[in-house]
């Protein structure tokens, strides 16, 4: 289907007939979200000499096909892997600009209104488009969190904007009749989406953390920063300067920063406060509904988010090294089994020589590294599917070590270019196999081999080893032998140090007696071919 044939017949009829409209807008093809939405924007054009009051109901009217195309963009997008291919890159900037478009004509009313005495009936449609601009552009945020971007400057400079006319004429805090939010929830709202850091959220925890500010976001507080600062605690508010392209920095980073006339402060401490009695009463075990939260935060996943959010709304943490600046380049391994393939050999041959395993590989530029990790800018070949919390190798091309990282953050810049964080957890891991018994319903003695990468040494778990394994293929509580050249050493798999999608990283302990806070569903019997530690 071509985009002129989706375009209303010039001269068929009036171009503001309400039913012409409505008629036309349920041709458009909602599979095709980015033709779609093309050609609802070439039709709203025809609108531009309508008053206030035809324009904003005409746009309202185009409300439920527009949801329809960005949920469809979402799901195309939930299902591609970054760098983006062409086609969906299209799609995206399509329905960015259909959000763009929806929220410039939504506050263009509100500034054709702003300059009327309200008094003549016009509090109504300027407290509803006022709302509804904020709604497109708060979308546009997280249209771009879902492909790692940062958010749009433009977006941030008008929802500032757009929340001081609401603050200005004084229903900030009113919810106008057919909107989901008032003008200052949908402020908020996007102020913590942005504070929570989402190029740094693992595969389906940006829908997790939207949901739970939905739900919770009523307990932060929005205040004039000139009465803010004096003598209350700043360890979970954020200063935000209107004047700046941005949401905001939080209240103890920004120092000694001047307040401006204008500068707000959001507060979270009641937030903290409800956000840490929910992560109390999940682990003293009552109902995540009785805490308004879904059934999922039971899972150590979901509670590793919670606490998460909790650190970032209220005090950031500062970048603990420096960062040198060079360019060399690497290639970098994506995914558990690939990375553990690559470690069995090819990653102790030359680039150069001829592989009896493929494995794919990507080429990236370092730019820049610290001692706790690497910043990687995307050169060429195959990145799919890295994500953040995804396991991967990276090999300098001057150096056969291989260092294990876990993917911290990613960032897409102009949807072509693609930037990782990088957290180094070991210059090095020894790929095994080890054999798991277990006994089914029936008392038969079952066992299954599991691939895993062992670490000799590993930071964050006192420099002692650790072992990475496939998400939910081994539990704490089973005992691996490594062998040595001294004989096998019979290690405990103890608690998980880092889970994530793809893989878990358990800490390795010296046997002892099962403890008995630790069942045994598992026993693991030495592999056949046992990793050397080191």
């Amino acid at each position: 289907m071509k985009l002129n044939e989706l375009l209303p017949a010039k001269g068929s009829a009036d171009p503001l007939d309400p039913d012409r409209f409505q008629a036309w807008l349920a041709t458009l093809p909602a599979e095709r979200p980015g033709v779609a939405a093309q050609a609802l924007m070439n039709e709203w054009l025809r609108f531009r000499a309508a008053n206030s009051r035809t324009r904003l109901k005409l746009f309202e009217a185009s409300l439920d096909i527009a949801y329809r195309l960005v949920r469809e963009a979402e799901k195309q997008l939930a299902a591609s892997h970054l760098p983006l291919e062409q086609e969906v890159q299209l799609m995206f900037l399509a329905i960015n600009a259909l959000l763009k478009t929806m929220a410039a004509c939504y506050a263009g009313i509100a500034d054709e209104l702003g300059h009327k005495w309200i008094g003549f009936g016009f509090a109504k449609p300027l407290r509803l488009a006022t709302v509804r601009a904020m709604e497109f552009q708060a979308q546009r945020l997280d249209l771009a969190y879902r492909v790692y971007a940062r958010g749009s400057k433009s977006a941030w400079s008008e929802l500032h904007r757009l929340y001081r006319i609401a603050r200005d004429n004084g229903f900030a805090t009113v919810k106008p009749s057919g909107a989901h939010a008032s003008a200052e929830q949908v402020y908020v709202n996007a102020l913590l989406m942005d504070f929570a850091e989402p190029t740094k959220l693992a595969p389906g925890e940006l829908e997790r953390v939207r949901f739970y500010v939905s739900r919770h976001a009523k307990y932060a507080q929005i205040e004039g920063a000139a009465s803010a600062k004096k003598g209350e605690p700043i360890d979970a508010c954020f200063l935000i300067k209107p004047k700046e392209a941005r949401a905001g920095r939080s209240l103890l980073r920004a120092g000694g920063a001047p307040v401006e006339q204008g500068d707000l402060v959001l507060r979270c401490s009641r937030l903290l406060a409800k956000l840490q009695g929910q992560i109390g009463g999940i682990e003293k075990g009552l109902e995540p509904a009785r805490l308004g939260l879904p059934l999922a935060a039971r899972q150590p996943g979901y509670m590793a988010l919670m606490r998460n959010l909790h650190r970032l709304w209220s005090a950031p943490p500062m970048r603990r090294f420096s960062r040198q600046k060079f360019k060399p380049r690497v290639d970098l391994v994506v995914g558990f089994d690939a990375l553990w393939t690559y470690l069995t050999g090819p990653a102790n041959r030359r680039r150069t020589d001829e592989l009896p395993v493929k494995v794919d590989t990507s080429e990236w530029a370092i730019g820049n590294e610290s001692p706790g990790g690497f910043s990687l800018q995307y050169v060429a070949g195959n990145a799919a599917p890295v994500r953040v919390g995804e396991v991967v190798g990276l090999r300098p091309r001057d150096q056969s070590a291989v260092h294990v990282c876990l993917t911290r953050r990613v960032v897409t810049g102009d949807l072509q270019s693609l930037e990782l964080g990088l957290q180094n957890l070991a210059p090095g891991g020894m790929p095994t196999m080890v054999s798991l018994e277990s006994t089914d319903k029936q008392g038969r003695t079952q066992a299954r081999a599991v691939r895993v990468i062992v670490l000799p040494k590993l930071p964050s778990a006192g420099d002692g080893p650790a072992l990475i394994a496939p998400a939910q293929s081994i539990r704490p509580g089973v005992s691996v032998y490594l062998q040595q050249r001294n004989g096998p050493l019979r290690l405990w798999v103890s608690k998980p140090i880092e889970q994530c999608p793809g893989c878990e990283v358990f800490a390795l302990m010296p046997y002892a007696a099962p403890p008995t806070a630790s069942p045994r569903p598992e026993q693991a019997v030495p592999p056949r071919s046992p990793a050397i530690a080191g």
